[in-house]
């Protein structure tokens, strides 16, 4: 009999708030100590980190962060990372990547 592997999806509460920041404004915004999102530390150009993990991140949270996006509500918990989002205006993630994505 075969093994079933199935792909484990992050959650939106697992998403970090700078990954959270990166999907929602396409900004890098680098800190001293506890970066965790997409860049690699020195580029600032997000197109150029956009990964399969990015667009997997994106598809299995969009909801919530369309939601979130549209809520007008901070997204972040660090002062550095404040953005509202605006239901006038898409998030970056979804005017790269669009709808869902078939996996």
């Amino acid at each position: 009999m075969g093994t079933i592997r199935r792909r484990i999806r992050a959650s939106y509460r697992e998403l970090s708030d700078y990954k959270r920041h990166e999907l929602l404004t396409g900004v890098i915004r680098y800190a001293a100590v506890g970066y965790d999102g997409y860049g690699d530390g020195s580029g600032t150009d997000l197109r150029d980190f956009i990964s399969d993990e990015m667009r997997d991140d994106w598809n299995a949270n969009r909801g919530a962060l369309l939601q979130h996006w549209a809520s007008g509500k901070p997204a972040a918990r660090k002062p550095w990372l404040f953005v509202c989002g605006s239901a006038d205006r898409s998030p970056w993630a979804e005017q790269q990547f669009g709808k869902k994505e078939r996996s």
